[in-house]
């Protein structure tokens, strides 16, 4: 079963997510999951069913600012505000009774991959993780993914936007992809109007942009902190082999200074096929990773 939930934030603000069950509504093993930068939990939707059809209870909401979920200032990937808030979502599906408590885990994908390994480092209800094509280093990915002079029209933005904030203005906004390689975007790989259109198709809520502030939180975000710290907790990270958004060598390299137990999975495609092409070169690891460390 599915239904509409939303639980309140710390600081008030009200999350919207999708609650799959068991038809018995018996306490069962729990994953939570969150959407990657831009996203909506629509994307990840058919992780979320696939997990659940297995016998879990599931967790897939909107971050703050995005899909359906409230938050003052829409569009704004902040890393901090998302980390708290899932902490927050932790405590809301604690509280319900198809969740056994002691058997949580956390799946999130691309930027919401480091946040998932930062979450399980740090709080000890989370039993499990699973972090899909992660973003692991915000300065290391922002000199791949943006040129010298990209960086270059970035700071002048950002400092323009700072500028503006500090007195009340409104925020700058960014597109997330553009189909013309000469316009700033905040993920500046190479796609097609289609591949933009195919995004708002598949999920109504998504918007193509964001605050020109969350691309400066993106470039220096750095979860590869974390993942040393996961440990003893089981780890599954998913990797692309021609990721061209969160890189596999950077991946690569993280996942070398994480310790047992853990495992990773690498498929051929790229970061955005891992979500259609590969779908279930990715989505039964996960499966069978959580089935392994939470039980069923």
């Amino acid at each position: 079963m599915r239904r509409e939930v939303e639980f309140t934030t710390e600081d008030g603000t009200i999350l919207r997510g999708l609650l799959h069950t068991n038809e018995q509504d018996v306490p069962a093993p729990t994953i939570v999951m969150a959407h990657g930068f831009s996203g909506v939990k629509e994307q990840i939707g058919h992780y979320a069913a696939h997990f659940a059809h297995a016998g879990f209870t599931v967790l897939a909401y909107d971050h703050r600012g995005f899909g359906a979920s409230e938050g003052k200032l829409r569009l704004e990937v902040d890393p901090y505000r998302q980390m708290a808030d899932w902490l927050d979502a932790l405590t809301y599906v604690e509280s319900l009774a198809e969740v056994d408590a002691e058997r949580i885990g956390v799946w999130g994908s691309s930027f919401a991959g480091g946040l998932a390994m930062a979450i399980a480092a740090g709080d000890s209800r989370v039993k499990c993780v699973v972090a899909q094509i992660p973003f692991v280093s915000g300065h290391r990915n922002a000199r791949e993914l943006f040129s010298v002079a990209q960086r270059g029209e970035l700071r002048s933005r950002l400092a323009a936007d700072r500028a503006t904030r500090a007195v009340g203005g409104l925020p700058a906004m960014i597109p997330v992809f553009s189909a013309d390689p000469r316009e700033p975007s905040a993920l500046p790989v190479d796609v097609d109007q289609a591949f933009i259109d195919s995004g708002a198709d598949t999920a109504p809520r998504w918007q193509n942009q964001v605050t020109l502030r969350s691309v400066e939180h993106m470039m220096t975000f750095e979860p590869a902190g974390w993942i040393p710290h996961v440990a003893p907790k089981p780890l599954l990270m998913i990797v692309a082999a021609a990721d061209v958004c969160t890189f596999p060598e950077i991946q690569l390299d993280a996942y070398a200074t994480a310790r047992e137990p853990k495992k990773l999975v690498v498929h051929p495609g790229g970061h955005f096929e891992t979500y259609t092409k590969h779908f279930a070169e990715t989505s039964q690891p996960a499966l069978d990773w959580f089935s392994t460390h939470l039980g069923k």
